[in-house]
């Protein structure tokens, strides 16, 4: 896939000769990290973190944002190239290395890992207006792009406006709407199917506006002038293409309200739009290793959406873009020394860039230490109902990342909860920003954004997300939703993040491994709390599968920490660095004992409070024989999904396709009534496939995932991973 890269490499020689950073190796600038600080927490010494705060700006950063918003940025896009351009050009004009523009073709039928990519949607004019019983003006691309859906096509017609409810069902269309305009609550994407291909309408108009996966947070009709971001489908399925605008729910039900009143309404609709070749863009820019060149931090956020897309993602793209200027600025001024490894900062087309980029790159000769990824980070929290987070790595993918991020949590929360913290130089605000307290988080594992691929590769990731957000896909994210504070704040959360991976040697591997090792304890801490809590509270009926569940979440966070913990040799060179990181594992391991002693006197206390017997599990045949079976991805298949899987497969009626999504439908549904977040449900089945790495048996995995998740038959699981070997995508070796 190399062959369809095209890679434009800006102004090297010039630029680079303009903004070389001075050579400062002889000066012996100290290292930025130490032991962890007694005052801060953090392996970053005190006054590094102090410099890295005093040096950025939340009020550049929005200023970014605001630029940023003026574009309509969807992918392969003329405003997304727009975007792109100026990032170019302000990675210039900071002194970002080797920046370039990688463009990747996109035409609706190229792959990259298994991923079919959306053409450009390429609009000329896309405009709605009612014409009877008087004219109005009901949407305009030129206005806000967002309120005509993607993928729309050519169309010029003036007809009724019909009012169809969900139109989900046969209710909806009593009198029959070929040829006329449909009026909806439903999302255009799922009511397409039935108005425009089974009953013959023209187009659409949706007042939807609020993803299922965000109802916990609003629900249709909290904000009623808001304007929802929609897509129809696009394939080249041999459909019939039509088009779709999208109103705020106020506007539709005036329509309604006349409509009711036995007025007819007429609406004219002219599109000129359509779906053509065009390419996936990401920008590059590096702050080159001095010691290990071809070791990679990789910082990411996705530039692409809808306009204004003001925190979804300008705030990203802006946030990392003031983490660069920041970092050279400090190189410059030889406050901090050359990173001893390389920092790559990437804006990307969210999801299909990263997988194309990384169809491009997976074989580059680099070590990538980490990925840091920032995806709705500006959010002033009175204003969106939002709590900054940051994601812990997958279970199937433990890291030291984990800690490091989680120190850094720490340490922004216990300096940023009150106005006038005991020390204001740790204080992080900005001059046009609120005085908010921060409540930062560490969350566990969720999908919807680019880290979810790094996971999958096997490379700690983590992203930075303020969740929920009231104006999330909305025309009302706006920049003045966008707190310059909360910009800064997440500016040093990753500066801190960035620092202590991009400087940390061999010297400090031991300290990570022991920063690991105190976090991941707390962990455990709380899944032994979880556990225990279960038992005590299980009745007869059970009682079994809960003293089974409670010992296999031990086992498996033990693994998952010590995982952690030993993930820190990335950084030990030497012999003995080594050996330091193995004693914080083996520390780890002394616990074990104790926290299964926990579990076993809560499940005999609670056997003799119910006045059962405990009974010993042994492994089924079915359990013996996929424990002999190790699954692994194949070389250029290893971010291949479920879809893809099912894609290859639909018309092999001996893959079992129909029980697997069946199960993992059940699966999601099971988690979902236990209030699991809507974000992991995402990529909930996906989840078993990224757990093969060529280590774990097929039993592992149904072990891991019960103990994350829950259970799921080992009969299941291997109907699932045969089909991923028959779609070509791994390989099961049984071990004898």
């Amino acid at each position: 896939m190399n062959s369809g890269k095209i890679q434009l490499i800006i102004l090297s020689g010039l630029i680079s000769s303009l903004i070389t950073l001075p050579c400062v190796a002889q000066q012996q600038i100290p290292l930025p990290l130490g032991r962890i600080s007694p005052e801060t927490g953090l392996l970053l010494k005190d006054s590094t973190i102090v410099q890295l705060i005093q040096y950025s700006s939340g009020d550049r950063a929005f200023d970014y944002v605001s630029q940023l918003a003026l574009w309509d940025r969807n992918q392969a896009s003329e405003g997304y190239t727009r975007a792109a351009e100026w990032v170019v050009g302000k990675a210039l004009e900071f002194g970002l290395e080797k920046v370039t523009i990688e463009r990747f073709p996109c035409d609706g039928e190229i792959e990259y890992y298994g991923q079919i990519m959306d053409p450009q949607w390429k609009v000329r004019k896309g405009e709605l207006r009612l014409t009877s019983p008087f004219p109005m003006k009901l949407a305009s691309y030129d206005d806000l792009p967002m309120s005509m859906a993607f993928a729309s096509v050519s169309a010029d017609i003036e007809t009724e406006l019909v009012d169809i409810g969900a139109g989900m069902t046969d209710e909806d269309y009593p009198d029959g709407v070929k040829g006329k305009v449909v009026l909806t609550t439903s999302n255009p994407s799922i009511v397409y199917e039935r108005a425009i291909i089974k009953e013959g309408a023209a187009g659409i108009v949706s007042s939807w506006s609020v993803p299922d996966f965000d109802y916990l947070n609003r629900r249709p009709g909290d904000f009623p002038d808001q304007i929802g971001w929609s897509r129809i489908p696009w394939e080249k399925t041999g459909g019939k293409r039509s088009f779709a605008f999208l109103i705020s729910s106020r506007r539709a039900q005036e329509l309604k309200v006349m409509i009711q009143q036995g007025k007819t309404l007429r609406v004219y609709a002219v599109v000129d739009a359509e779906m053509v070749p065009g390419n996936l863009e990401i920008v590059s820019g590096i702050i080159p290793g001095s010691l290990y060149p071809d070791e990679e931090i990789i910082v990411t956020a996705h530039l692409d959406h809808y306009k204004p897309g003001a925190n979804d993602n300008a705030s990203g793209s802006a946030s990392i873009l003031e983490m660069a200027r920041t970092m050279i600025e400090l190189i410059k001024n030889q406050i901090l020394p050359p990173p001893l490894r390389t920092i790559r900062f990437m804006w990307v087309p969210e999801y299909n860039g990263t997988y194309a980029w990384l169809s491009a790159h997976t074989e580059d000769p680099v070590k990538r230490i980490a990925n840091l990824n920032f995806d709705m980070v500006g959010e002033n929290i009175s204003k969106t109902n939002s709590v900054l987070s940051i994601n812990y790595t997958s279970s199937s993918n433990p890291s030291f990342l984990n800690s490091v991020m989680e120190s850094i949590v720490d340490f922004v929360n216990k300096y940023n909860s009150e106005r006038y913290p005991a020390r204001m130089d740790l204080y992080i605000g900005s001059v046009r920003g609120s005085r908010n307290r921060l409540n930062c988080r560490m969350i566990p594992y969720i999908t919807g954004t680019d880290h979810e691929l790094f996971n999958n590769l096997k490379i700690g990731s983590t992203t930075v997300n303020a969740w929920p957000d009231d104006f999330y896909h909305s025309s009302e994210d706006t920049p003045d939703k966008v707190d310059p504070t909360q910009l800064h704040r997440v500016v040093v959360i990753g500066l801190a993040g960035i620092t202590t991976l991009a400087y940390a040697d061999n010297d400090q591997a031991e300290n990570v491994a022991l920063l690991s090792l105190i976090y991941g304890r707390k962990r455990i801490a709380t899944s032994e709390f979880s556990s225990v809590k279960s038992m005590l509270a299980a009745g007869k009926d059970r009682f079994k599968e809960a003293d089974w569940l409670a010992g296999n979440l031990i086992t498996n966070i033990y693994q998952r920490e010590q995982a952690a913990i030993g993930s820190a040799s990335i950084f030990a060179k030497t012999t003995n660095a080594q050996n330091g990181v193995k004693k914080a594992v083996s520390m780890l391991k002394t616990d074990e004992a104790a926290s299964r002693r926990k579990v076993e006197e809560a499940a005999v206390l609670r056997a003799s409070q119910l006045g059962i017997s405990r009974v010993k599990l042994s492994l089924t045949e079915a359990e013996q024989r996929v424990s002999r079976l190790i699954t692994s991805p194949n070389k250029g298949k290893e971010l291949n999904n479920l879809n893809y899987v099912i894609r290859v497969l639909t018309s092999d009626s001996t893959a079992g396709i129909q029980e697997i999504t069946t199960s993992m439908e059940n699966i999601t549904k099971s988690l979902r009534d236990q209030g699991t977040d809507e974000l992991t449900l995402y990529g909930i089945r996906d989840f078993p496939a990224f757990y093969a790495d060529g280590k774990r048996s097929i039993l592992d995995i149904c072990n891991a995932f019960a103990a994350e998740y829950v259970p799921v038959s080992v009969e299941v699981l291997e109907l699932y991973f045969r089909a991923f070997e028959k779609a070509g995508v791994m390989q099961i070796v049984e071990k004898r």
